[in-house]
């Protein structure tokens, strides 16, 4: 979750300067880059029968942990008034 939380955010920034992309735009790229994808890979996991309580539990783990370091991400580039 560590990674999630601190490379896609990066590599969003990254991504989005060497496109040009500033302002609140460039924000809301970088929190949309820290929240969690995990609904779609249960749901996968559910299909396909590979191992859905591990896949549950996980995604419930992502979801507690995304908020508060989605509020952070607000607070540290700004854009919570």
């Amino acid at each position: 979750m560590v990674v999630k939380f601190l490379v896609g955010p990066s590599i969003m920034i990254a991504t989005s300067l060497a496109v040009g992309l500033q302002g609140l735009l460039l924000r809301v790229a970088v929190i949309q880059a820290a929240l969690p994808l995990a609904v779609l890979s249960f749901v996968y996991a559910k299909e396909y029968n590979v191992h859905p309580e591990i896949m549950s539990t996980g995604v419930i783990l992502g979801i507690f942990s995304s908020v508060p370091i989605t509020i952070l991400y607000y607070i540290i580039l700004g854009i919570w008034k």
